[in-house]
Formats: structure tokens, sequence, C-alpha cells
């Protein structure tokens, strides 16, 4: 019951965001701007956002210890299952999903699985955090986008600070310490120094600048991808509209209030489009195509493999009754 709650004002929400954001926009209008769009540059923007999760994959793979081998195949499969997950389920259910997944996919232990998942939220960060510095150095902002971006930007330092002293401060427990003292307390400590001691990338700068890149590039990929959207609508923006939009969807999904961030995302990036001068009508059908090209490889890619070895495992026992038969 209480599930049944949650989730009808999680739609309730996303229904408002549409309501009360799109009034202005001729439905109409908008559905005959959508149709006019080129086929061959949807296909464009939706190979962008699906290069994301292999470039992902990539910063996932060189975020795992060095004495831990996981195939890139698993990570992948691990990286699509938790992507399919934030882009349906809200904060922070993603998260969690991938969190286990690593764990039981990867067959990697907690504590390293969170590690990565820690670098990973803190790579993003740093770049999220360049992407909307440039974005406000293109263009005057609206005041509470500029209180985001302060806000986040604050919180970025706070996190990354943490992450430094844990990695650099936090001492190692021996396990024969555990004898002595079996306390939940001591369990506690004991993860949270584990856990630490996995944060050895913060170490090699030279492996955090790797890091640093591979999240930057997937910055690119979502900027490629907006642009290719506009493109298919015919939209010849400057590129600090592309910038500025990129930077405002990123503020305004780090925790997602509803499924796929329905909603929120189009009031986000329609509103930046008609900050630059766009009708109405044509900003909400970019956004709309944006999130469509965007959540297909995000979001479709999980289920396809998920399909994929269901088909997979099917065959086999078949094959294996027709075998005893």
């Amino acid at each position: 019951m209480k599930k049944k709650i949650i989730f009808a004002v999680i739609w309730s929400l996303a229904a408002y965001f549409f309501y009360e954001f799109f009034k202005t926009a001729d439905l109409n209008r908008t559905w005959k701007e959508i149709e006019t769009a080129h086929s061959r540059w949807l296909v464009v923007a939706i190979l962008f956002n699906l290069s994301i999760l292999l470039v992902w994959t990539s910063l996932w793979n060189i975020l795992v210890p060095k004495n831990i081998s996981v195939s890139f195949s698993k990570l992948f499969q691990a990286n699509t299952f938790m992507s399919t997950s934030c882009n349906t389920l809200p904060f922070p259910g993603g998260h969690a999903v991938g969190l286990v997944l690593l764990a039981r996919l990867a067959k990697l232990k907690h504590s390293v699985a969170l590690s990565v998942l820690a670098l990973d939220q803190m790579m993003e960060g740093i770049v999220k955090v360049v992407v909307l510095t440039l974005a406000a150095s293109f263009s005057p902002l609206p005041e509470q986008m500029r209180q985001g971006i302060t806000v986040f930007i604050v919180l970025i330092a706070i996190f990354s600070a943490f992450m430094f002293y844990a990695a650099h401060k936090i001492p190692k427990i021996a396990s024969e310490d555990e004898e002595i003292s079996p306390s939940i307390l001591f369990r506690v400590k004991k993860f949270v120094s584990q856990w630490a001691g996995h944060l050895e990338l913060l170490k090699d700068y030279r492996v955090f600048s790797a890091g640093l890149f591979l999240a930057l590039i997937m910055m690119a990929l979502q900027a490629l991808g907006i642009w290719a959207a506009q493109k298919s609508l015919g939209q010849e923006l400057p590129f600090w509209t592309t910038i500025l939009v990129m930077a405002a969807l990123n503020l305004a999904t780090i925790l997602p209030l509803t499924p796929g961030n329905f909603g929120v995302y189009e009031a986000t990036a329609f509103l930046i489009y008609k900050f630059s001068g766009l009708s109405p009508e044509m900003a909400l059908s970019l956004a709309l195509l944006q999130h469509i090209c965007f959540l297909i490889p995000m979001a479709g890619t999980g289920w396809v493999i998920l399909l994929a070895q269901s088909l997979n495992l099917l065959n086999g026992k078949y094959k294996k009754r027709a075998s005893l038969e």
C-alpha cells in the first residue's frame, strides 16, 4: 500500500511538471515539429548517448583496485543494469541496485563496490563543476540557477575533500584485531577502513587524471547527443546554448525525483530553450526528443541485455530437455 502511495505521489509530481511548464505550448504545433525531425540525426544522438555506457564502464574499470581482476563484460553488464535502474527508479534506488550488482555480477566485496561508486560520483561531480562554471562564463544565468551552482560546488568540494582524507588518513585495521573487539562498532570501523583502503586511485595522480578525462568524455558525449537532437529539428544554436542546457540538466537531475526524471528533465530543458529565445513549441519538441534519445540507450540497453540472457537461458534449458528426450 505504501509503495502504491509513493508511486502515485511520484507520478503526480511528474504530471505537475508537465502541466505547469508546458501549458504555454501548443501541443498540436509541438507534435508537428516532432514529426519533421530527421531520423538520421536522432540515430546519431542515440549513438552518442550509447557511447556514454562504454566510456562509463571504462571509468569503472580503472576505478577497481589494481589487485582485483574483473572482466570488462561483467562491468558493462553491471553498468547497464545500474543505468537502467537509475533511469527507472527515483533516488537512491538506482545507486543501491548498482552497489548490489557490482557485488554479485562483478564478484566484488561490498567495500570495493562502494569505493568504485563513490569514486565514480566524485569524478562525475568534479567534471559537472567544470561544466557548470563553463556555462556560467558563457551567459548570464537565472539567479536560482546561480544559487544552485554555488551550493553544488560547495557540496562537491566537501565530498572530494572527505574522499582524499579517507584515502590518505583513515588507518588500516588488521583482521586479527576483530577477535579482541568483535562489537558492531568495530565492524563498522573495519568496513570503513577497508573502503578507504580501496581508494588507491586518489594516491596516483596519473590514474586520477585518467579518471577525470573519461568523466569529461562522458560529458562531451552527452553534449554531442543534445547537439544531434537540436540538428534533427534543423536548429543551429550557439555552442554555449548546448553547454547551458547540459549544465542545467545535470544540476536539476542530480537527485532523480521521478522515474527516468520524467517531467523534471523536460521542464529544465524547456525553460533553458525558452530562455535562449526559442518558441514554446520548439523548446518542448527539443526537450522531448533529447530525453527520448537519452533514455533509449541509457535505460533500454540493460533491458536488452536482460532479455538476451533470458532467451539464452531458455534456449539452454530447451536444448538440455531435448537431449534428455
